[in-house]
């Protein structure tokens, strides 16, 4: 579904990634793990276009995407849901979740949204509510959702589960899961190493702009270098 093929990218003189190959399967669901600056985040804005990369290519289904703005690509369905959530929060549930389908219309936003609400009940029950004044769980349920209304083939989500307690983390994960199971490749930064990898089918390790592992997770997982660096053990 999606190919990176040695991808360069840099912020000014600083070059963050180095020549990374990374290749995703329809209705995977891919981690990243690594250290904070590795570039994992550098990788997701360039995929979605915020980022162009200096040499190399992009491929979404056999198409090359890196030339294109980042509207075109979450039309041609690529989603992100940024680090932080960066909902709006004087906006309503309802009105951030219309943002999120601004490339599909409005008879498409009310095609999608009972599909939403069945994933994320809450939203429902909070849908005329602000933005800013939801729970940090629920926020980042508005982000993931914010995202899916654009009815993307692939998800990116960089660190869902960042500023959560773990019970709410936990939520957030089985929610990614859902997700899966109703067709949606996933690709997933987060810090939380062991639990990005449980939840996943394969991953890549990232440091310093370089891919230095892949493998199916459950082989990370169980990789004694990835334990100890990366899952505390």
């Amino acid at each position: 579904m999606l190919k990176l093929e040695n991808i360069y990218s840099s912020y000014g003189p600083i070059e963050a990634l180095k020549g990374i190959n990374i290749e995703i399967k329809e209705k995977e669901i891919v981690c990243l793990i690594g250290g904070n600056g590795a570039g994992k985040s550098t990788t997701l804005m360039t995929i979605s276009g915020i980022n162009r990369p200096k040499r190399g290519r992009i491929l979404f289904e056999g198409k090359e995407i890196h030339n294109i703005p980042p509207h075109r690509i979450v039309e041609i369905g690529i989603s992100q849901v940024p680090e932080g959530r960066r909902i709006l929060p004087k906006l309503t549930v309802r009105e951030n979740l219309e943002m999120g389908a601004f490339t599909r219309g409005k008879k498409e936003t009310e095609k999608v949204l009972p599909w939403i609400y069945e994933i994320f009940p809450v939203l429902k029950e909070r849908e005329k509510q602000a933005g800013g004044t939801l729970s940090g769980g629920e926020q980042q349920m508005l982000a993931i959702a914010r995202a899916l209304m654009a009815k993307p083939k692939l998800l990116l989500l960089d660190e869902p589960s960042l500023g959560l307690a773990p019970i709410i983390a936990g939520k957030i994960f089985k929610i990614i899961r859902e997700i899966n199971d109703k067709g949606v490749t996933v690709l997933l930064v987060e810090q939380n190493a062991k639990a990005a990898l449980k939840l996943s089918h394969r991953g890549y390790v990232m440091e310093t702009g370089r891919i230095v592992m892949e493998d199916s997770a459950e082989s990370l997982l169980n990789d004694p270098g990835v334990r100890k660096a990366y899952l505390g053990e």
